[in-house]
């Protein structure tokens, strides 16, 4: 009959060579579990190695035995590790007879708080510029696009884009109908109401005119020197 001690053993754990990631400041638990097809007077006793070096009494072992039957046998061979150094890492190898387990431990780098806050700056920053973009351009994208796309659905009950208020005299005349009109009008797009009366005749706003500027998004005041010559502007600007 064929000699059992002679018989090498099958390692069940690990299946095959492992390796593990950890911090530093880990604990962790090396297995290494064989079945052995021999019989209790040829048991082999476990070793376990770091980088070659063969591991002392100073290392935690446990070996636990579990007989399955009467020609087959379990054995398992523990090594406790508290990783608190670089030096804790390296290449652990368990021997049984001529079996034998690798375990490879690599340093894995902590995963701290600082990346989370510099994404979460970075998150406010971007959005801080948006907002300041937003307030900055708002008008000039809203121009761009209405004359990309044409006029832009506004319902705010409003007739018309501005109330243009201006003189009767030449010069401020020519300036509306020649200029102002022609760029916001037909190269624009926007709706005027170009007034032609006087704005204040009375001294105090009329029943027309407030009801006229109510209709406008805007005001637009031509302030020309004749303008300023008004009456009523006598006591309005300085």
């Amino acid at each position: 009959p064929p000699d059992l001690c002679s018989v090498p053993p099958e390692i069940l754990v690990p299946a095959a060579n492992e390796t593990l990631e950890l911090v530093l400041g880990s604990q962790v638990e090396l297995n290494c579990t064989v079945r052995w097809a021999g019989t209790e007077h040829c048991q082999p006793i476990p070793t376990w190695s770091k980088d070659g070096q063969w591991l002392g009494s100073g290392s935690s072992q446990d070996t636990v035995w579990s007989g399955q039957n009467s020609s087959e046998q379990l054995l398992a061979s523990v090594l406790q590790l508290n990783l608190t150094q670089d030096a804790d890492f390296g290449v652990f190898a368990c021997w049984i007879s001529n079996a034998t387990a690798t375990f490879t431990l690599r340093r894995a780098e902590a995963v701290g708080h600082v990346p989370a806050v510099l994404a979460a700056l970075l998150v406010l920053l971007l959005l801080v510029l948006l907002a300041v973009l937003y307030v900055q351009c708002r008008l000039n994208a809203l121009l761009w696009y209405r004359d990309r796309y044409g006029e832009l659905e506004i319902n705010d009950g409003k007739l018309y884009d501005a109330y243009v208020s201006h003189t009767n005299a030449p010069d401020d005349r020519k300036f509306i109908h020649f200029i102002v009109k022609p760029q916001l009008e037909n190269r624009h797009g926007y709706k005027l109401f170009l007034d032609e009366q006087n704005i204040l005749p009375n001294s105090e706003p009329s029943a027309d005119l407030i009801m006229n500027v109510s209709r406008c998004r805007r005001l637009i005041v031509v302030l020309s020197v004749a303008y300023l010559e008004q009456e009523w502007c006598n006591s309005s600007f300085r």
